[in-house]
């Protein structure tokens, strides 16, 4: 089966753009956990200067395509995304999945052109911060400096823990873990993080993990036979997240 393609990202409307547009940095709900949030008030403003907002995208649509060249680093400010990329013989691979707040396009500052694909999958609005006003903040203002290369550094973290999970989790504990992680992710946002549902196929959680979908829903299987979940459809609700949490090698919190 020929891999999906996604389409191309399309233009906000002048509606949203206007609905979008008057929501600040500083009065946005998630300015504790977006680029700006840990930049003294002062440089968080002038950042705050640059950034267009009032950007949109429907479900399947790219926002960045791999290959391009870096023009802009990409915030999702409501909906998610998937970063994924092609390998030789065109299978899919699935290196993460994107949720209000998080920063996109970081890995372009390697050789100034995107390595992944990244797409919505659900309807996603988002702030997008040029490249080419970007890059003079970066050498006056040592907060942004210091922030960027922070994201930088989580991203390399978060890229070596999933090669090590995939290397010492069995096929539960895989499952497990990235159950208990989106909880903990959907938690620091406001949200519920024992009632959500998945925006991402089980397909693509099986791409993540390394995984087949069948052992995706076999997983899924086991934990609502032992109690653990409640699932129906993309619909989960967590019964023992401590259980999960367990299995997948996190502390119980």
């Amino acid at each position: 089966m020929k891999p999906q393609r996604h389409t191309s990202a399309p233009a906000a409307t002048d509606s949203c753009r206007g609905a979008l547009a008057r929501v600040s940095c500083r009065s946005c709900a998630l300015n504790t956990l977006c680029l700006p949030a840990r930049l003294p008030p002062q440089e968080a403003r002038v950042l705050e200067s640059v950034v267009e907002r009032g950007r949109q995208l429907c479900a399947g649509a790219s926002l960045i395509r791999a290959g391009t060249r870096m023009d802009a680093l990409y915030v999702l400010r409501s909906g998610s995304a998937k970063r994924y990329a092609f390998t030789m013989n065109g299978a899919e691979r699935v290196h993460g999945f994107v949720l209000p707040g998080e920063t996109v396009g970081l890995e372009g500052f390697a050789s100034d052109r995107y390595a992944c694909e990244v797409a919505a999958l659900e309807p996603t609005s988002y702030c997008r911060i040029p490249l080419n006003r970007l890059e003079p903040l970066l050498e006056q203002l040592p907060g942004l400096r210091r922030e960027v290369l922070r994201l930088l550094g989580e991203a390399l973290d978060e890229s070596l823990r999933l090669r090590a999970e995939l290397g010492m989790c069995d096929a539960r504990g895989r499952v497990a873990r990235f159950l208990a992680d989106l909880s903990r992710r959907l938690e620091l946002r406001g949200l519920s993080p024992t009632q959500f549902r998945l925006s991402m196929s089980r397909g693509d959680i099986a791409r993540h993990l390394g995984l087949t979908l069948e052992t995706v829903s076999r997983a899924l299987g086991t934990f609502k036979r032992s109690g653990w979940v409640e699932v129906r459809a993309r619909y989960i609700t967590l019964l023992r997240p401590e259980a999960l949490a367990s299995m997948g090698g996190y502390a119980a919190s």
